[in-house]
Formats: C-alpha cells, sequence, structure tokens
C-alpha cells in the first residue's frame, strides 16, 4: 500500500545549511509531505537544518538554487577534491563566492552549464526538468546511462524542453521524478522537501548500480538493557543463536539489527509498514504510519508476526525494527479530563508523542485520568487496571445515515470554530454541496466536513488548496501522490467514484477489495483499515463530528442505538420483514462482517421469531429500499442463531 525506501550511509554530506542535526520530535516536519524523506537524510547527516531564533529549522518549503544543487551533486559524487583545470568563465560567478569551486567542478564534469547570456544564474531557484537534467549527467559521471520510459502520454509533456527531454523521460523511468495527475510539471520548482525525495531515490537507483558483493551475515545472542544492546556470543546461524537466546532480555541480532525477542514492540524501520496475510504472501491485510507500534508475537530471520488491534500478520524482517520490551520509551493513552477523551499518540521511532487529538465524550464513570486501549473503545485505567467500555457515536455510525444539520449550519460551524487565526476558509462555502451528495447518493454530510477538516486542515493547507484536493486523495506515505483537480467539484466526484462507484476497490460497497463496511471504524474493521495508513485516522474524523454536533447543539449523538453483528464467519441477513421465510424472499441484502455496526431505529418483538432491530437501511449507489428494513436480534427459534445483535455501551 505504501513504499518503502532504501537508504545506505554515504562518505559526504549534503551542505544546505549550518551544523548537521539528528532527525528528532521538534524538527517541525510533521504534517510536512516529504517529512520521512527528510528525516531520513537528517538522520544520515546529509541534509543539514538553519538556525532561527534558537532552534533548527528545515524548511520543507524552500525552493533549492541552482548553486546549491550544484554543490550537493559534487558531494554525492565525491568529487569535492577534485582540481579545476579548465574554469568556465561565468559572469555572476566569482572566486571570493561560496559556491565558486562547487559550481567550476559541476561544470567541468559536464553536469552543469551556464545561461545563454554567459550567466551562472546561481541564485535562481532550480527546477524539477533541470534536476533531472543534472541527475542524468551525474549518473553519466559514474557510468551508468539509464533507459529512458516513454512520456508521451503526460498532459504537460509539451512543456519539458528539447534538452531535458531524454532526462525526464530516464527519472521517469527510474522513478526519481514521479508525475502527478498525469502531469510532470517540468518547470516547478524544486523545494527542499522535493529535492530530499529525488535524492532518496536517486540513491536507491544507485545501490542497484553499485550493489557491492554480498556478505554472509553474522549473527549474535545480545543483551538489551534500558538504554542500549549489548553483543555478546557470535553464532554460525540464527537458529542457533535464537536456540542460545535464553535471557529474559536476551535478543538475537543479525549483523546490528534485532531479528528475535522474547516480548516488545515492532515498529517501521523507515516507511509506512505493511502487515501482510501469512498464507496469501504479498496481500496487504493492513498498512500502519511511520512509527506506529504494533504487538511482537514471533519472528524468524525474514519476518516477524505482529499484532495490532485484533489482527495479526507478517512485516519483512528488512522493514521491521524490533524494540525490546525493556527498551521501550512510551505508549499511546487516552486521559479522561472533565468528561473528554483525549488520545496522546506515541511514535515508536522518534520516541516522542504527538499533539494529543480530542476524540469525544468519555463513559460518565470514568474517572478523570489515563487509560490504555487497543481500539478506542474499551479502556484499562493505568492507575488501577478497571475496566471501562465506552464506544464513539461517530466512530460506529453507518456513513449512510443522513444528518438532520443543514448546510447552512455546516457552514456556520467553520465559520464560528475554525482556528485562531484563519480568516477565511474554502469550507465555510461547502456546505451546499456536501448536503447536494447526502441527498444524491446518501452519504452523510457532516461525515464529509469532517473527513474534509481533517485532511485539509480546516482547509488551509497550502498543497490541498493548490491542488483542489480536500480529502487526501491520491497521497501516499513518501511521494508526492495527492492527485490535483480542476474544481472542488471535481475533487467531490473522485470521492463520491472512491466511496461507492469504483467496482473494483471503493469502500462501501462488497463488490470491492477495500470493503471493510461503511463506517469510519479502526484497523480491525471500517474505512481506516485501507483508507489511511494513520491507525487512528476514523477516530480523528469523528472526533471532527462529535465536535460539529456538539457546537450546533447536540442533536444526533446517541440519539440512537447502534448494534453490531455477533455472528461469527457467517452473514447477517438485512429483511424488509421481521420474519425468515423459507424462500428467504425477504432478504435485502446481507453483512459479511463480524462487528458491523447499524443504526437501530426500534426493537420490534414477534411472537414466533424472537426480537428483531429496525434498522437504517443501506441506500447506497443508486439503492433506495422503499421498505423497512430488520436483523434478527435473538429469542426466536434454534435455527437463527443464539444471539445475533449486541447492542453498544455508547460513551455517555
Amino acid at each position: 500500500m505504501k513504499k518503502f525506501l532504501c537508504l545506505f550511509v554515504l562518505p559526504f554530506v549534503l551542505l544546505f545549511g549550518l551544523g548537521v542535526q539528528s532527525a528528532t520530535a521538534n524538527d517541525g516536519l510533521d504534517g510536512e509531505q516529504f517529512k520521512d524523506e527528510m528525516r531520513r537524510l537528517i538522520e544520515l547527516g546529509i541534509l543539514e537544518g538553519f538556525e532561527e531564533n534558537g532552534k533548527i529549522v528545515y524548511k520543507p518549503k524552500e525552493n533549492v538554487t541552482r548553486a546549491q544543487f550544484a554543490k550537493l551533486i559534487i558531494h554525492i559524487l565525491g568529487e569535492e577534491d577534485l582540481v579545476v583545470t579548465s574554469p568556465k568563465n561565468f559572469s555572476d560567478v566569482k572566486t571570493k563566492d561560496w559556491f565558486y569551486n562547487k559550481v567550476q567542478q559541476a561544470a567541468q564534469l559536464g553536469i552543469v552549464n551556464g545561461r545563454t547570456d554567459g550567466t551562472f544564474d546561481p541564485n535562481g531557484t532550480v527546477t524539477r526538468q533541470e534536476i533531472a537534467k543534472m541527475i542524468s549527467k551525474a549518473f553519466e559521471t559514474k557510468g551508468i546511462t539509464l533507459p529512458e520510459k516513454d512520456i508521451s502520454s503526460y498532459k504537460d509533456v509539451k512543456k519539458v524542453s528539447d534538452y531535458a527531454k531524454i532526462p525526464v523521460a530516464q527519472m521517469v523511468g527510474a522513478e526519481i521524478l514521479n508525475g502527478y495527475n498525469n502531469y510532470l510539471d517540468p518547470n516547478g520548482n524544486s523545494t527542499r522537501g522535493m529535492t530530499s525525495a529525488f535524492l532518496v531515490r536517486m540513491l536507491d537507483v544507485l545501490k542497484k548500480y553499485e550493489e557491492p558483493a554480498p556478505v554472509e551475515p553474522k549473527y549474535f545472542v545480545a543483551t538489551a538493557t534500558a538504554n542500549e544492546t549489548v553483543k555478546g556470543k557470535e553464532y554460525s546461524s540464527f537458529a542457533e543463536a535464537k536456540a542460545a537466546a535464553t535471557g529474559v532480555n536476551d535478543v538475537v541480532m543479525k549483523d546490528d539489527q534485532i531479528v528475535y525477542m522474547k516480548k516488545g514492540q515492532v515498529t517501521n524501520s523507515t516507511a509506512s509498514a505493511t502487515v501482510d496475510i501469512e498464507d496469501q504472501a504479498g496481500y496487504n491485510l493492513i498498512g500502519l504510519e511511520s512509527g506506529t507500534a504494533a504487538e511482537y508475537i514471533e519472528s524468524s530471520e525474514n519476518t516477524v508476526k505482529v499484532k495490532f488491534g485484533t489482527k495479526t500478520g507478517f512485516i519483512d524482517m528488512e522493514n521491521a525494527l524490533l524494540i525490546p520490551e525493556i527498551q521501550i520509551k512510551g505508549r499511546s493513552y487516552y486521559k479522561v479530563d472533565n468528561g473528554y477523551l483525549y488520545h496522546y499518540t506515541f511514535n515508536a521511532r522518534t520516541n516522542s508523542y504527538y499533539a494529543p487529538y480530542k476524540y469525544g465524550k468519555s463513559d460518565s464513570d470514568m474517572p478523570d485520568g489515563e487509560y490504555y486501549s487497543d481500539n478506542g473503545s474499551t479502556y484499562t485505567s493505568k492507575i488501577d487496571g478497571e475496566k471501562y467500555t465506552a464506544y464513539q457515536y461517530f466512530n460506529m455510525m453507518p456513513l449512510y445515515t443522513k444528518t438532520s444539520y443543514t448546510a447552512e449550519e455546516l457552514n456556520k460551524f467553520v465559520k464560528e470554530h475554525k482556528p485562531n487565526g484563519v480568516e477565511s476558509t474554502i469550507l465555510e462555502t461547502m456546505g451546499e454541496k456536501f448536503k447536494a451528495i447526502e441527498q444524491e447518493h446518501n452519504i452523510n454530510a457532516m461525515y464529509l466536513l469532517a473527513h474534509a477538516i481533517h485532511e485539509s486542515k480546516w482547509g488551509t493547507n497550502e498543497k490541498a488548496i493548490a491542488r483542489k484536493n480536500l480529502f487526501g486523495i491520491g497521497a501516499q506515505d513518501g511521494t508526492d501522490g495527492l492527485t490535483t483537480f480542476l474544481s472542488y467539484d471535481a475533487n467531490l466526484d473522485a470521492l463520491v467514484y472512491n466511496l461507492i462507484k469504483k467496482k473494483e476497490d471503493n469502500y462501501f460497497l462488497e463488490s470491492s477489495y477495500r470493503y471493510n463496511e461503511a463506517f469510519l471504524g479502526n484497523k480491525d474493521l471500517g474505512m481506516n483499515v485501507f483508507y489511511a495508513t494513520d491507525p487512528y485516522w476514523g477516530q480523528k474524523i469523528a472526533g471532527f463530528m462529535n465536535q460539529v454536533d456538539e457546537k450546533l447543539g447536540g442533536k444526533e449523538r446517541n440519539k440512537y442505538d447502534i448494534a453490531v453483528t455477533l455472528v461469527e464467519n457467517a452473514r447477517t441477513k438485512v429483511r424488509s420483514t421481521p420474519t425468515v421465510p423459507l424462500d428467504n424472499s425477504n432478504k435485502l441484502y446481507d453483512f459479511k462482517w463480524t462487528g458491523t455496526p447499524v443504526l437501530v431505529l426500534d426493537t420490534v418483538e414477534t411472537e414466533n421469531e424472537g426480537t428483531w432491530l429496525e434498522v437504517v437501511p443501506k441506500n447506497l449507489e443508486g439503492v433506495k429500499y422503499s421498505t423497512k428494513a430488520y436483523i434478527y436480534s435473538h429469542g426466536g427459534p434454534a435455527s437463527y442463531g443464539t444471539k445475533n445483535m449486541g447492542i453498544l455501551e455508547l460513551a455517555e
């Protein structure tokens, strides 16, 4: 689902700023598109920051100049000591300039050229096609000529200058330069963040061409302490080392990587981690955002079995970071404060907590304090171990349930409650569009607003606005994949297409492999299984829905009961009448997964067929059920099942 980038330590540094700094939780890159690539380069000592007001900043959106990029290429190639024998007579490159030597070195290698007027334009911003040309020349200095890929299908291919046509085709073929929404943007400037992405991809390609001879790995039994892992005896195989690792804090290391331990956490070693199902190699079970910690179950030399929520699966060992229990520095938790639940999520790679988000109301019996929860519904007190249940209404509510709030009320909420300092936002005017989608397609308008608030930062995210993309469509960790739309209407059409119309992989209909029921949910069930690698994406949107409802009068939260299917490995049928005829003629549709929520309108007691629930019908993709919808609950003939439905304990 997400791409991984392989980096290796290089004998050079990228001189972008002042002193080399390590990536930390305070690097200011959270939320930035290229944060993973920049952090990798920071960790390797390649990307430097700037000191401003006593802090180190990395300026991901600042454009890179031609002089900076020339210096970068020289350091990448290890040509810092190249003697310039034939300096170019650039009128704006003087011997006293900091960049003089690097520009002359790059020019002598044939990597850079000047302008037609005799200048080099050192302070001019470097464009995407200029980067393609220089990287192509850099590969040539290594004796590498990259194959070309046909780029004729890109909508703006005619904007690629003649000098850059072959280099751009090479960079696209090598996946160093990625287009977006079928555009190359050859004349677009390259920022520090984007340049970091180009560099990471370039290094991957260089690694393929310069792969050293394989070295036999070494295996050690090591002892983990709170702050370090100390290698002990060396063994000839993983199996021998594992058999010898008998101590509580003993681990097995393959060279410098922990590949076996008794107990602990597993997170991703690079970008987002993909968890696969054991008996379906390569089948994506879930994706987990960078730094998300899963529970360690067991490991082989090449894979590690993990558990997240209710799901177990496997991560390739090359992408995994094993953290022994004694070295765990933190854990995500919930905090109850004055009746509200706030979620503090922990990044196991950076050993830091993100700013909390407001999830919703707590259960009335939960005292103020901190709690652990694997699913955002059942909680265990950190103080005394007491357990509580508090399902969030909007996280579990089927999204084919219409909201009673009007377009004017939705707009009013944004106008009155947008972040401080924001004068206006496009979301103040979108209520009518959201309600129109709700009317035509039966997708909840309040959910649409909350989704847009989350993905576009209340309609203030610069890239979301520039690309008219309020819902994160096309975005992938570590890539510039956010799709560009010509209008917000086109963006909304694409969202509806992705949710219900895209037959092969929509989110709300069973014909799709992405289908995990039409509610927000989490990594166990719901949209969140596949829509985002952030395991709390659904909870965050539910939190915004709760805020909308609360500020607009609280007319919807907990208005109805929510029930979930309890039948294991079987389909729960929705019928037009509260009875089960022999010919099954009243079946409307069925639910595949245990735990699927339905909104309960009424409870119906029958004389001979037990208790049934009248529920909101699943009117999606043109379906308009003219009858009421019922699900059998309990109390009927034994053939119906002991109990098919359970009413959730909702947070009060």
